[in-house]
């Protein structure tokens, strides 16, 4: 179910109330998959980088001490 998009709310109620989490226990997420799921977030996320103008430079001087 969830390879084919089924929410989770949906599967819950699909299997039933006693069994409400229990596809958790079975769900082994292949790369691919997660690769998938992670990327609207990464999407999302730029987005928000590039209202805030975050300015992604890392300053890499060492300071020198005695």
């Amino acid at each position: 179910m969830v390879s084919a998009g089924v929410d989770k709310v949906y599967r819950d109620t699909i299997l039933g109330r006693s069994l409400k989490g229990m596809d958790a226990n079975f769900i082994v997420p292949t790369d691919n998959a997660l690769t998938k799921a992670i990327a609207p977030y990464t999407k999302w996320l730029d987005g928000q980088l590039e209202k805030q103008n975050v300015d992604q430079r890392v300053d890499q001087k060492v300071s020198k001490r005695a």
